[in-house]
Formats: structure tokens, C-alpha cells, sequence
């Protein structure tokens, strides 16, 4: 942070600025708050998870994520814009547009207006995040919904957590209601700290540490594709309290045991897919876990700092029994999120993007590079995606005015249907995100839920179930 003997030097994320980059912005600029955008910081690199996501983006690719709350009353657009503005300062790293350069893509500060859109049926559709002027995260609300939608280029659910938490607050304080700030809402008015720009994969990685074990292909839910721009979203609530009484009678985690029955619910689908055939013709199931790399690391970043563990069954050596998989998953988890196991993909990826020929290349020889390295060593490798964001952590000065907080994620062609959870109060929510007309997956899971005793309500933008308890 500034203090008043620095406030001038150089600060430590300021990179170097070149005549081509540097754009002229008139000294009468303002923001509706009326206060002045520092000119010191008008470009900068990506981090270290970033850099494949400009490579791979497209019509069927987005790299966004949403998390929307269900407010107790309808959002008032007006007011949700005016705490979007007041909020540009305390976020500068957000307010950026992606560009592209002879070797490698890298973040601008954008000016343009940043307004609320109308929501939408289809979240995180008809992006166009390499335009000039274009955000990397968008404000939508629609009747009680307010949604962020945030572009894994610039964060990670810890971060866009943080952004969501200090907008709602900024929100419900022009609607008159007073709430104290601290390190996980942030004030309006407060300067940034260097800190926050960090790329802490660059700070963590180990020169000379072993990469990661190879892995080989993961299988994939089959299923014909949804239109372009569609994507259907399927969520249950659940009670906490009961979902986490359920996790101890297994011995587990929420998250270990959430896992599980995602694996154990790919099981059902791959066993029905294969009914007849033998069993050495499956690939193994194998789940991507991510976790915030905080926890393990000290950060402050609110760029990406995340990773994941890849929990796995090989089904060609036979059926596994739910005890089994809470039992692989546990192991697996726990021998993953070490310091030492996170500190090999660390290097790896960022001795990747080191190394000498890789930086000579052109960025259009990149591109195509990083889109066979992303088929080959990552949608690959995993047969779903499942996150477990946690809770909410709203101040009590609003948490009762938020009925319900969502995550969604983005399928893929290649992760066709993926899973986001998060609760706040006593209010579990998990949302399917999918891209495929079949639905079997999202309803193995649940099915597997109440089978152990849960209630679960689920509902969908796209068709039954609509509103159902089961």
C-alpha cells in the first residue's frame, strides 16, 4: 500500500509503458462520482492461468462465469448502475479491455461506459471480449435477480466473490442501508493496493521443480449439442445444514462429498452408456476439483490464483461403491492440496510461458499452439468440472435482504455439463450448466442426493423441471 512518504515512487505492478500502448485521455475525464482515474497504470500483462483463455475463445467458449443473488424485492437498475460507477476506482485491475499484440495478448484500460444489461434466459451468451471498448465482466438484473458475469481472464471465483460482495453492499447502501467494510468488502473509496495486482503464480513458482504426472484421456458425456448461444441451467437448493450432517455421516467434507456424488452420478451415466460392452473399452472418470489457492499460499491477489485436483475412477477394474469413491476422493484431495503437489503445476505453467522459443513465437502461432495444448492437456484429461465457491460471507447488514446466491459455469464442447455450488445461510445451491439436449447427468445427481436422504427443489430456465421438489 501508498503511504505518504511514497505516494510518488514507482509501485512495484507498474509495467513499463510503451509510446504504441499509451492512449490520450482528456484531464477533464470523470466518472459519474466525479472522481479522477489514476493515469499510471494504463497496461499490463496477464497472469500465469490467464493466457490460454484469448487462445480458445469463441461462439461455443466463453470463459465466463456468473454468480447472481435473488434479492427479496426487485433490483433497482438505476441504483445497481450508480454503485457500478462508484466501484471503478476500488477495482482498477477490472476495468480493461483485452488487446492483442505481436507476441502476447494483454490488458488496456478501457474508459467506455460500463452499463447494467438486461438479463437474459441463456447466462454468459454473445460475448465479445476481444472488441476494442469491450469489458471482461458485465452487471446484469433482471426483475429480483442481479447477476455478475466475470471472465476467467481476469479472476477466479475468489476474486469475482469479493467484487460481487462490495457491489451488492455498495447497492444497499444508496438504498440506505450502512455496512462495514473489511477484507472481504471493499469500500469505494479506498485505494488499491499493489498487492492486488499480483500474478502470485509467478511469485510461487520453483525453478528446477518436477511437473505434474502425465495423465491420459478422461471420458467424456456424449450427448447432441444445444443451439449456439444456449445453455441450459438446471439448479437444486438444498438445506446446509443438512447437506453437511449428510457429509459427516460419511466421513467427509462438503466438498469431498459433493465430488463424490458427481463422480458416483458419471458412473450411473457411463454404466448406462456401456450396458452390454465390456468394461475395457471405458476411459477413467475423472473430475476437475479447483481450490483457491489462498489458503495454501499467502496472497492478496484478486487476479487468478486457483488450481484443482483431479480425483479419479478407472471403471474398467469394475463397479465402485459410494464408500469407495468418498474414500479415492479424500486421498486424492489430500495428497493434491499440498504445498509441494501445487508447486509443480505452478512451475510448469509458468516455466511454459517462459521459456525463450515460446516468447519468440508470433501470438499467431501461439494461438494455434495453445488451442492444441488446451484440447490435448486439458478438456482432455477431465471428464466434468465441479467447484464448491463455499459460502457467501454477506454482512449481516444485508444478508437477509439476499434470498439466494447461484454460480454458473461454462460448458463447453468438451466439458459439456459442469457444476457450481455455493450457499449462503442455510441455503445450498448447486447449478448445472450444460450445453447438451441430455440431461441425465444433472439428474443422476440429484436423484443420488435424495436417495441419501436430502430434499432438494430443483428448477431450470429451459424446460421441466421447473419449480420441483424432489
Amino acid at each position: 500500500m501508498k503511504t505518504e512518504g511514497d505516494a510518488d515512487a514507482p509501485q512495484p505492478w507498474q509495467a513499463p509503458i510503451r509510446s504504441k500502448f499509451r492512449r490520450k485521455y482528456p484531464d477533464d475525464r470523470r466518472y459519474p462520482d466525479d472522481r479522477r482515474y489514476p493515469d499510471d497504470h494504463p497496461w499490463f500483462a496477464l497472469d500465469h492461468a490467464a493466457i490460454i483463455y484469448p487462445s480458445i475463445l469463441s461462439d461455443r467458449v466463453s470463459a465466463y462465469y456468473r454468480i447472481q443473488a435473488i434479492l427479496d424485492e426487485p433490483v433497482d437498475i438505476a441504483l445497481v448502475q450508480r454503485a457500478l460507477d462508484a466501484l471503478r476506482p476500488r477495482f482498477p485491475y477490472f476495468q480493461i479491455e483485452l488487446r492483442r499484440g505481436f507476441f502476447w495478448f494483454f490488458f488496456e484500460r478501457n474508459d467506455s461506459p460500463n452499463l447494467v444489461v438486461e438479463d437474459s434466459k441463456f447466462p454468459m451468451q454473445r460475448l465479445s471480449s476481444g472488441r476494442k471498448g469491450v469489458y471482461l465482466y458485465r452487471v446484469r438484473a433482471h426483475a429480483d435477480r442481479l447477476s455478475l458475469e466475470m471472465c476467467h481472464i481476469l479472476t477466479d471465483g475468489y476474486g469475482a466473490m469479493i467484487y460481487f460482495r462490495s457491489l451488492l453492499a455498495e447497492y444497499f447502501r444508496l438504498k440506505g442501508v450502512t455496512t462495514e467494510y473489511g477484507p472481504m468488502v471493499f469500500a469505494p473509496n479506498d485505494a488499491p493496493g499493489p498487492e492486488e495486482w499480483e500474478d502470485a503464480f509467478s511469485r510461487y513458482a520453483t525453478p528446477g521443480a518436477p511437473g505434474p504426472a502425465k495423465l491420459g484421456p478422461a471420458w467424456h458425456l456424449p450427448g447432441i449439442g444445444l443451439p449456439v448461444h444456449t445453455m441450459r441451467v438446471v439448479t437444486g437448493e438444498l438445506s446446509l445444514s443438512s447437506a453437511l450432517a449428510k457429509a459427516k455421516e460419511h466421513g467427509a467434507t462438503l466438498t469431498i462429498y459433493l465430488s463424490s456424488v458427481f463422480l458416483a452420478a458419471l458412473q450411473d451415466v457411463q454404466d448406462a452408456e456401456y450396458e452390454g460392452r465390456p468394461r475395457s473399452r471405458r476411459r477413467p472418470l475423472r473430475l476437475q476439483v479447483p481450490a483457491n489457492l489462498r489458503n495454501f499460499f499467502p496472497s492478496s491477489t484478486l487476479r487468478n490464483f486457483s488450481l484443482y485436483a483431479l480425483p479419479e475412477l478407472d471403471t474398467r477394474l469394475g463397479h465402485y461403491e459410494f464408500s469407495e469413491i468418498v474414500a479415492r476422493v479424500k486421498a486424492t484431495m489430500a495428497l493434491a492440496f499440498t504445498p509441494k503437489e501445487i508447486m509443480r503445476t505452478i512451475t510448469r505453467n509458468v516455466a511454459t510461458a517462459k521459456h525463450p522459443v515460446i516468447r519468440a513465437v508470433p501470438l499467431t502461432m501461439k494461438n494455434l499452439i495453445m488451442r492444441g495444448l488446451y484440447r490435448s492437456h486439458g478438456e482432455a484429461l477431465y471428464s466434468s468440472l465441479s467447484t464448491n465457491v463455499g459460502q457467501a460471507r454477506l454482512p449481516d447488514s444485508f444478508a437477509s435482504k439476499v434470498k439466494r446466491i447461484d454460480v454458473v459455469l461454462p460448458s463447453t464442447p468438451g466439458l459439456k455439463t459442469v457444476a457450481g455450488m455455493l450457499s449462503h445461510g442455510d441455503a445450498l445451491s448447486i447449478s448445472f450448466g450444460s450445453v447438451i439436449e441430455r440431461r441425465d447427468l444433472e439428474r443422476a445427481f440429484f436423484t443420488r442426493l435424495v436417495r441419501d436422504g436430502l430434499k432438494v427443489r430443483v428448477e431450470s430456465n429451459l424446460g421441466a423441471p421447473e419449480g420441483k421438489d424432489a
